[in-house]
């Protein structure tokens, strides 16, 4: 049985709500004091309300003599009983933020009416012009899950009345954010009061096309001062899975456009002490890297993929369609660094959403992209930030460069596969980037016969026919040179494989297919590490470039 402690951690880790670190809390308020003055409680005319507060670490480092200015609510009555022993000279309470006096809010019911749950010293304060009010906060970082693994431990975590109000306003998928409802709800109670938010959170509605119409229609605030930090700092939160969690201060009497703000936050390290400068960059989504590319209509069936060689039969969601002129597939989920993980190149429809067909006129910025947003390396505080559209002209060399990095890359799962019956017809899945000609192929020691049978009467692939006197750099000529020792010695073992388990029948063979079928026989590995190494080494020369080409 667990007991109450692990109960509620559970539960809360489930909403997504954390305790602010002790040493974050402390760090926060004097970030406060530096906006609002040191002395700016003393003078009787702030109120500060944590309307999800849990046991109160935000208002720590509040003189007890101040405790009368403060309101405390959260969702969770242990809590409260909590806060009312720690902080007795406040006024704590059991509140439902997202729920309670919700249709009080927004149809603008008088502060005097009875109907109201909030206590009516609060009420009455709120009524008086002349009181201030400090909005301190750490809210739930939970997200409603619509898809995935987890789509069922989430599901419904976002329904609350405030949601069905961020709906009525069309603000999309930020609705689905908790901590947005907070900022929703907090906008419009606030509306004409004299506020300052300080608020904890995540970076997503600062730069993240779901939260655009959000930004753009409610959170348009001046920014005034502010911190970032890694969630590894949270109980309960892992270090290597981590992202950046913001401290932010912002004068909510002020409106005006993130577009047209200079937002530079410290950078914090886990004892507080500052260590850089990060800035954030709030941009239309148009200019998104996803945007650099056009998706064509797909209308032909073609058997979808979901990996380098197995076939999508069953599911909810399948994409199974390609357009005119299909080279291949390429999925490209999400926008942001944390998601370049999502990012592969097959030779078939990719089966799910965010993946859309390459054709030879795409091949260049699909190449690209695939490069670039593999190439980042992602940590907690680059996690958010947004690929974008490059903002200089890329020469020759740098493009070629990108190419064949793609080429050789894990997540390049281009694949021939042979016979794949779908939907009562077979298709042949030909792999357009194999990179080596058709001749030269021919002149190999190849150890199967049913292999030198199925170069018969077939012609060289798309990327073949691209790279054919295209000048590469002393970095991707070697890596091409060690790559055609490695297919070679591929084919003059390829009699040692397991053919049958890798799908392989065909000369087209996939890098991917090569590379997992010489590692399960640990043939070549010298070859592969030969290879591994100078794919690194192009990859270190290409990871300078993106930031000179402001990939990023």
């Amino acid at each position: 049985m667990k007991n109450y402690k692990e109960e509620s951690q559970s539960k809360k880790r489930y909403h997504g709500e954390f305790y602010t670190p002790i040493l974050f809390a402390e760090k926060s308020f004097l970030y406060i004091e530096d906006v609002l003055g040191k002395d700016f409680l003393s003078t009787g005319k702030y109120r500060i309300w944590d309307m999800s507060c849990g046991e109160g670490n935000l208002l720590l480092s509040i003189k007890k003599e101040y405790q009368k200015y403060i309101y405390m609510s959260t969702l969770c009555e242990k809590d409260v009983e909590y806060c009312r022993e720690k902080f007795t000279g406040s006024l704590s309470f059991q509140y439902d933020y997202l729920n309670d006096d919700a249709s009080n809010v927004f149809n603008n019911i008088n502060l005097d009416d009875d109907s109201w749950k909030m206590p009516l010293d609060m009420r009455r304060d709120m009524l008086d012009k002349n009181i201030k009010w400090l909005i301190f906060i750490n809210p739930p970082f939970a997200t409603s899950q619509s898809a995935g693994a987890n789509s069922m431990s989430k599901k419904d975590i976002s329904k609350t009345k405030i949601r069905d109000y961020m709906h009525d306003s069309r603000l999309g998928d930020m609705s689905r954010e908790l901590y947005a409802q907070f900022l929703f709800r907090i906008s419009n109670e606030f509306n004409g009061l004299d506020t300052t938010l300080a608020l904890f959170s995540k970076t997503n509605y600062l730069n993240s096309g779901n939260s655009q119409k959000f930004r753009e229609n409610i959170f348009n605030y001046l920014f005034k001062k502010g911190f970032v930090f890694s969630s590894g700092n949270f109980l309960g939160t892992s270090k290597a899975t981590a992202f950046s969690v913001s401290f932010i201060i912002w004068d909510l009497n002020s409106k005006q456009s993130l577009y047209n703000q200079d937002i530079a936050l410290d950078v914090l390290d886990d004892n507080t002490n500052k260590t850089s400068e990060k800035k954030i960059k709030t941009i239309d989504k148009k200019y998104f890297l996803n945007n650099w590319i056009e998706r064509k209509k797909c209308s032909m069936i073609f058997p979808p993929l979901s990996s380098a060689i197995k076939i999508k039969e069953s599911g909810n969601d399948i994409r199974n369609k390609i357009c005119e002129g299909f080279i291949g597939s390429f999925m490209c989920c999400g926008n942001d660094v944390i998601k370049q993980g999502f990012t592969a190149i097959l030779s078939a429809p990719q089966a799910c959403a965010g993946s859309l067909s390459i054709t030879t006129d795409l091949f260049e910025h699909v190449m690209i992209i695939h490069a670039v947003r593999r190439i980042v390396k992602c940590d907690w505080l680059n996690s958010t930030d947004q690929f974008i559209i490059p903002q200089k002209d890329i020469d020759e060399h740098s493009i070629n460069d990108f190419i064949i990095w793609s080429l050789f890359a894990n997540s390049n799962q281009t694949s021939s596969i042979k016979d794949v019956f779908y939907i009562n017809q077979m298709y042949q899945i030909k792999n357009n980037f194999f990179p080596f000609g058709l001749d030269e192929i021919k002149t190999w020691d190849i150890s199967k016969k049913t292999i030198i049978e199925s170069m018969s009467n077939d012609s060289d692939r798309f990327v073949y026919t691209y790279l054919i006197n295209k000048k590469l750099s002393a970095e991707a000529y070697a890596l091409v040179e060690i790559a055609r020792k490695l297919y070679r010695y591929f084919f003059e073992n390829i009699d040692k494989l397991d053919t049958a388990k890798f799908k392989i029948d065909n000369w087209d063979v996939g890098y991917w297919q090569i590379r997992k079928s010489t590692s399960d026989k640990k043939l070549g590995k010298d070859i592969l590490d030969e290879l591994k190494y100078l794919h690194t080494d192009l990859g270190a020369k290409l990871r300078e470039k993106i930031y000179d080409f402001q990939f990023l």
